[in-house]
């Protein structure tokens, strides 16, 4: 196991990628919007409670040969050990490329872990949508599924010459949230370029809106 700015993953990145971490705004939950946000879900005392910071992601386009990441965090709302995985992708549309938990794992009260989804390259174009199945020892919901989709597109061509960096994904988009929910979000940066490419400076991240 290995931790990345507080949050636990399941298992290890074994590609380059820029991960982005956030606990929540430091103003606090008065700052945000109620519209804007959503209840949190239930919260147990002895139970176990399995929660997750969205059910359903869509990636918007990516390409062919573009290989990636997803990332959904698991919550332990509950006031003993959780214990969830395997998890088991079933594809709804499209083809299915995508590696995640094989083995369970035991999550603490409180404690937020990191549930990857790794994406080699495609085999077909056009919509996609997969179906990650979460067993648990959550009494009121043993299952959990979570839904990502995506619109597969060709790869553009590499320049003849020189480097030429690529993106997982350009947009996430995983709906509402709970104000006071954790959130983690990982790009995978590639370069299909002919030259070497050299990453300047560090990344910056702007709010457009919220906080």
């Amino acid at each position: 196991m290995t931790k990345t700015s507080g949050v636990r993953l399941l298992f290890p990145v074994v590609v380059a990628a820029l991960a982005v971490a956030a606990a929540g705004c430091a103003s606090g939950p008065q700052d945000v919007p109620r519209a804007a946000a959503t209840d949190s879900p239930r919260a147990g005392r002895g139970s176990p409670v399995l929660a997750f910071d969205t059910l359903q992601v869509d990636l918007g386009t990516v390409q062919r040969r573009q290989e990636g990441f997803q990332t959904f965090l698991a919550i332990n709302r509950g006031g003993s050990p959780l214990r969830i995985g395997p998890v088991k992708v079933r594809v709804e549309q499209g083809c299915s490329v995508a590696e995640t938990v094989t083995q369970s794992t035991e999550v603490q009260p409180n404690e937020v872990v990191a549930l990857p989804v790794k994406f080699s390259q495609h085999r077909e174009l056009g919509p996609h949508h997969l179906l990650l199945d979460v067993a648990s020892n959550d009494p009121v919901r043993p299952l959990t599924t979570l839904s990502l989709r995506f619109m597969v597109t060709e790869s553009a061509a590499a320049p003849a010459n020189g480097p030429r960096l690529r993106v997982d994904k350009d947009v996430v988009d995983i709906g509402k949230v709970p104000h006071d929910w954790p959130m983690y979000e990982q790009f995978t940066l590639r370069n299909d370029g002919s030259a070497p490419l050299v990453l300047q400076g560090t990344p910056v991240v702007r709010v457009e809106e919220g906080c």
